[in-house]
């Protein structure tokens, strides 16, 4: 009888057990693995001191008063009786009253300043500067009148 081979079968398998697999070896740690949470703790102290130097320092920048804006407050607190030796510009602020009306007066004030606060204040009352009184106050006019070397004199008599 003769022997059928299966083609599959032609060379039939070794006796011997197969090779195992080597032992699998730990995976490498990622670099920012190597520290715990080192990582995460830096950035949130440095989010920590960004959040609180923003609270810090944006209200001290948006407390920032104009000091046109400061000028225009204390000549209108003068002329209610609250008044401070100097203006916001570093010049004396003085008021005098004489039959029921007050009179305040801004010494050395630069010229951009004395126009800006002049042209507000002029719709409040009558405005003199350097001593000179415009019968026909402009900006153009004011310009001209606060333009003195050494700064400018600006006097305001409040409307009654």
């Amino acid at each position: 009888m003769a022997k059928t081979i299966n083609p599959t079968m032609a060379h039939p398998p070794p006796h011997h057990s197969a090779p195992k697999p080597a032992p699998k070896k730990p995976a490498p740690h990622h670099p920012a693995q190597k520290h715990g949470h080192t990582g995460l703790i830096i950035a949130l102290v440095l989010g920590a001191v960004s959040l609180a130097t923003a609270w810090f320092v944006l209200p001290a920048k948006m407390a920032t008063v104009d000091p046109v804006d400061q000028l225009l407050e204390q000549m209108q607190a003068a002329a209610e009786g609250n008044v401070a030796p100097v203006h916001a510009f570093g010049g004396a602020l003085t008021v005098a009253r004489a039959n029921g009306r007050s009179t305040v007066t801004a010494e050395a004030l630069p010229s951009k300043p004395c126009v800006q606060v002049g042209w507000r204040l002029s719709k409040e009352g009558t405005i003199i500067v350097n001593g000179m009184l415009s019968q026909r106050l402009s900006a153009a006019k004011l310009s001209e009148l606060c333009s003195s070397e050494g700064g400018a004199t600006l006097t305001w008599v409040p409307a009654e």
